[in-house]
């Protein structure tokens, strides 16, 4: 099971195990919604969808996005998680969070490419050393922009000549990962669509 399907998995199934529609008001073009455990307010979002855009709030932080169409729960639901956190301006928790280990993996990867070499110990002794920097970066730091930050000093005192401003760019995003929070954003949303289509069925 990858990453995003076991977030997706988690969350469904331990965050949002006992959630259900508590509050819904309003039509399309302004709704709010309120996403939760009945009796307690963990993991509970709120969220106001008003004209194309959406607002969240709770227990999960604060987030705005601002959509290419209305925002209305029946676009919401058909909406997959690449594109809706795509549409995410601005958020109180991060977007991403860091994977050291997913970017030592795609460092090894990008240097037997790069360098064309089979394995990483028949880098010559400039490369072998910016390698050793890299990797050491990744188990200095937890979130996205430490470890972007890190990779730009490398890159300003590294003798191997071919990493350049654009392989640093590169190197720099390794490791990103969508946060557990801004998964659950749009995970609610698709099961309250669920809950809604369900509840049709139940009382056509």
């Amino acid at each position: 099971m990858d990453y995003i399907e076991k977030a997706k998995n988690e969350i469904r199934n331990q965050w949002f195990e006992n959630h259900v529609i508590k509050f819904i008001k309003g039509e399309e073009g302004f709704q709010e919604i309120i996403w939760g455990e009945p009796g307690t307010g963990m993991y509970q979002i709120r969220y106001v969808l008003s004209g194309n855009m959406v607002y969240l709030s709770g227990d999960l932080g604060v987030a705005v996005y601002s959509l290419t169409g209305p925002a209305t729960l029946k676009e919401l639901g058909q909406y997959d998680l690449s594109y809706f956190s795509g549409k995410l301006v601005a958020s109180q928790r991060a977007k991403y969070e860091f994977d050291g280990k997913l970017a030592r993996k795609q460092i090894k990867e990008y240097f037997l490419e790069w360098c064309d070499v089979e394995d990483i110990s028949k880098l010559n002794s400039d490369d072998d050393e910016l390698y050793d920097d890299l990797i050491s970066a990744t188990n200095e730091w937890s979130l996205p922009e430490h470890f972007n930050t890190a990779v730009y000093h490398i890159y300003q005192s590294t003798t191997s000549e071919w990493f350049d401003s654009e392989m640093a760019s590169s190197i720099a995003d390794l490791g990103q990962r969508l946060s557990y929070s801004v998964i659950s954003y749009w995970l609610g949303l698709q099961m309250i669509n669920e809950q809604l289509k369900e509840k049709e069925f139940q009382t056509a």
